[in-house]
């Protein structure tokens, strides 16, 4: 995520855009959506955004900025709760091919990139999203349908930011699924400026905080008006709704 805030004069290769564009344009063709270090952000059960091996929950309303550069897709195997395989590219080529399946279990669609938080108690952090499951994929795929029509649209602006949410339905067997919702709430270049020109302010190099409690509760970020260009118009598989989270109707 240096790359969001250090400045670059070459700026990115004439061609990486291009790349990125055509290998979104493939990976979501591909892609069949059915019914590195940095700590893992994830979404728990119950609709909690965390990260860490502790759990440090994302304060509610805080921001964090795409790096595009990251973004990679691939597969997956996970056989009685073990990794067993994955193989993973970036974007900017071509997915590779779907590995055979391992003790009868298939590989699954998986897509990663990072992403650096911008304001509120985690501003600075770095974190790696990982993304296999179902509703998952699908939210993703929303989200490279906004960085597509981005590209088109102000290329020098190609990272999205981005406000955490999450919906949930009731599942048969496996009772609640939570599922993630993307917020894009404005757009950022590689060198970590906004839409309209507004440089991220940044914390400087502070010492790595000590372990805290998992899930340590953050009061929420209050809402900023962001001074930024209005986000793309998602595509219908984009959930826009941050925060609400579903719930099944009341018995009749």
């Amino acid at each position: 995520m240096n790359d969001l805030t250090k400045r670059d004069e070459a700026g990115l290769p004439a061609d990486f855009l291009q790349k990125l564009s055509s290998g979104i344009a493939e990976s979501r063709a591909t892609t069949i959506i059915a019914g590195g270090g940095k700590p893992l952000l994830r979404l728990l059960k119950g609709g909690h955004w965390v990260f860490g091996q502790s759990n440090e929950e994302v304060q509610p309303g805080s921001r964090w900025v795409v790096n595009i550069r990251s973004l990679a897709h691939g597969y997956i195997c996970w056989v009685e709760g073990q990794l067993r395989g994955e193989v993973l590219t970036s974007m900017t080529t071509q997915k590779p091919p779907r590995p055979a399946d391992i003790d009868g279990v298939p590989f699954q669609e998986l897509r990663t990139f990072d992403l650096k938080c911008i304001d509120g108690d985690d501003a600075g952090t770095e974190v790696l999203h990982k993304v296999n499951s179902i509703s998952g994929i699908r939210a993703v795929d929303g989200l490279l349908a906004a960085i597509f029509a981005q590209l088109a649209a102000n290329p020098d602006y190609p990272c999205p930011v981005l406000r955490f949410g999450a919906e949930w339905y009731p599942h048969k067997q496996y009772g609640r699924i939570d599922t993630p919702v993307y917020e894009v709430v404005g757009w950022s270049d590689m060198n970590g400026n906004l839409v309209d020109q507004t440089q991220i302010a940044l914390p400087p190099d502070q010492p790595a905080k000590p372990a805290e409690p998992a899930r340590r509760r953050k009061a929420p970020l209050e809402a900023v008006a962001d001074p930024i260009a209005a986000p793309v118009e998602p595509a219908p598989t984009t959930q826009m709704h941050v925060g609400q989270r579903r719930r099944p109707a009341a018995a009749r």
